[in-house]
C-alpha cells in the first residue's frame, strides 16, 4: 500500500497539486483504505458465515427432533388422560341409571296405585 501511497503523491505533484495538499490527499486516502475489506477478508467472512449457517442449520434440525418427541410424549399422555375421562364418564352414566331407576320405580308404583284407587 505504500507503493500506491508514494506514486499517487508524485502524480499529485506532477500535476502542480501543493506538497502538503497532496500529502493531505494521500492521507485522507490512506484513511479510507484501511477500512476496506480485503478479497481475503471477504472469503474468511464468508467461510465463517457458511459454517455458522451449518451449525445453526444443525442445531434447528436437532430441536426440530425434540420438539418431534415431545409432541409425541404429549399425545401419549393425552390419549392416556380422554381414555381415563371416559371410563369416569361410563361410571357417572352407571350411577345416574341407578338413581332414576331408584326414583322413578317409586314415583311409577305410586302413580300405579294412585290409578288403582281411582278406578
Amino acid at each position: 500500500m505504500m507503493k500506491l501511497s508514494l506514486t499517487l503523491y508524485d502524480a499529485l505533484t506532477a500535476a502542480t497539486v501543493p506538497a502538503n495538499k497532496a500529502k493531505a490527499v494521500v492521507d485522507a486516502w490512506e484513511a479510507d483504505v484501511e477500512n476496506l475489506a480485503s478479497k481475503s477478508d471477504l472469503q474468511q467472512t464468508e467461510t465463517h458465515l457458511k459454517a455458522s449457517i451449518s451449525e445453526l442449520g444443525s442445531a434447528i434440525r436437532e430441536q426440530g427432533v425434540e420438539l418431534r418427541a415431545l409432541i409425541k410424549e404429549q399425545g401419549a399422555e393425552l390419549r392416556a388422560s380422554i381414555s381415563g375421562l371416559e371410563s369416569q364418564n361410563n361410571i357417572l352414566r352407571w350411577q345416574f341409571g341407578l338413581i332414576f331407576i331408584c326414583v322413578a320405580v317409586p314415583i311409577l308404583k305410586m302413580g300405579f296405585e294412585l290409578l288403582a284407587r281411582s278406578t
